[in-house]
């Protein structure tokens, strides 16, 4: 809805007794006070009036055509006659806006009919309209090629492996993390794809905060993808490690991500994406040991969907992707026993790969999901189904 209060519009209309005539065999109202000069002299010793409601009816063309216009239908109208009209009087209709309702594409409006030769006020009135607008087709604008998408973790595997996903359908990347020898070597591999590369560990805001500030200065980001995890041990909760644990981790899974998002939709494309790497552990009973993890990780999730709420008017998404376990260094500590067992109890009989997540980072991010929004998307192979 693009009206707002204070918003109005006129238009002016000359009676004559040719409408008067035609109205009341339209309608059937032959009242002689109407439509016989003779006894409208006699009872008001003046020319006849024109009918109430033929006066009201201009009202309409006013909303329909005027204000809000074609598509508005009436939900209530209250009208008050203050001076008789007469054949031959020219009206001056006005509605302005006082008050609008978005979310039920409704308005108010006070309305006016004034005699425009002296300026009396014929007819007032308020109304309530609903505006029914002609269904848009919806413009497609999450398509990747060339658009810019920031990667943290992206020395990584798995947040190479997305970088080259998302190098594949022609997006260009932006590297984040902590080993700059790798990100060069990402750099060299994928060529002009990658546009630029930020050796920063996300643990230090002072630093994080510079690197962003390069990066907002430099680039017109579309999308960003939250990787970067610390390293992972085993903790009970009751180790005296577990504190310090605790802050690494929401450091960089929450905080970070907080961070990272703040100084970037500022300046994000409308549809534009967010998508943050969780795990399968957020769904259901979490592994022993691992409270660290798993409750920033849970944090992250509960973020994401907060953002997809505040962002989404501005048409920015903010998903999330759990994947199931996945052998690569950052699960080295996992024994090889724990992940033959987890391969052979899921439905597909391996472990999540990589390029399995990367693909559904790629399909979030771009035209596929324009409408895909506060999901988590499990990639477990059907070993968690939330």
């Amino acid at each position: 809805m693009h009206w707002k209060v204070g918003d109005q519009r006129s238009f002016e209309h000359l009676f004559t007794q040719e409408q008067v005539e035609a109205y009341a065999k339209l309608v059937g109202d032959h009242n002689p006070m109407h439509v016989n000069a003779e006894f409208a002299r006699k009872a008001l010793g003046d020319e006849p009036v024109v009918h109430g409601m033929l006066a009201a009816s201009l009202v309409s063309t006013l909303v329909g055509m005027h204000i809000p216009g074609p598509g508005a239908l009436w939900q209530s109208f209250q009208v008050s006659w203050r001076q008789p009209i007469r054949s031959g009087d020219s009206i001056r209709f006005e509605a302005k806006v006082t008050s609008t309702h978005p979310s039920t594409q409704t308005m108010e409006l006070e309305i006016t009919g004034t005699n425009v030769a002296t300026g009396a006020i014929c007819l007032d009135g308020k109304g309530r309209v609903m505006t029914i607008e002609e269904e848009k087709v919806v413009e497609d604008k999450t398509s990747l090629v060339d658009k810019v998408v920031l990667v943290s973790g992206a020395s990584g595997e798995l947040g190479a492996a997305i970088c080259r996903d998302l190098a594949a359908n022609q997006v260009k990347t932006i590297a984040l993390g902590r080993n700059e020898n790798r990100l060069r070597g990402l750099q060299s591999e994928l060529g002009e794809n990658m546009v630029d590369v930020f050796a920063c560990d996300l643990r230090d805001a002072a630093k994080l905060t510079e690197v962003l500030n390069k990066v907002v200065a430099s680039h017109r980001v579309f999308g960003f993808v939250h990787v970067a995890a610390p390293s992972l041990s085993n903790l009970e909760v009751l180790d005296g490690q577990m504190l310090e644990a605790l802050q690494e981790q929401w450091q960089v899974n929450v905080f970070a991500f907080q961070q990272i998002v703040s100084a970037l939709a500022k300046q994000m494309h409308d549809g534009g994406s967010i998508v943050h790497i969780l795990t399968q552990y957020v769904f259901d009973t979490p592994p022993a040991k691992l409270a660290h993890y798993v409750s920033a990780k849970a944090a992250a999730h509960a973020l994401v969907r907060s953002m997809a709420l505040e962002l989404g008017p501005k048409g920015i998404r903010c998903n999330s992707v759990s994947p199931g376990m996945m052998n690569t260094a950052y699960s080295k500590n996992v024994p090889l026993r724990i992940k033959q067992i987890e391969a052979a109890s899921n439905p597909m009989r391996r472990l999540c790969a990589v390029e399995d997540v990367a693909r559904t980072v790629t399909y979030l991010c771009g035209p596929g999901a324009a409408f895909v929004n506060g999901v988590n998307l499990p990639v477990t192979g059907g070993g968690r189904m939330p």
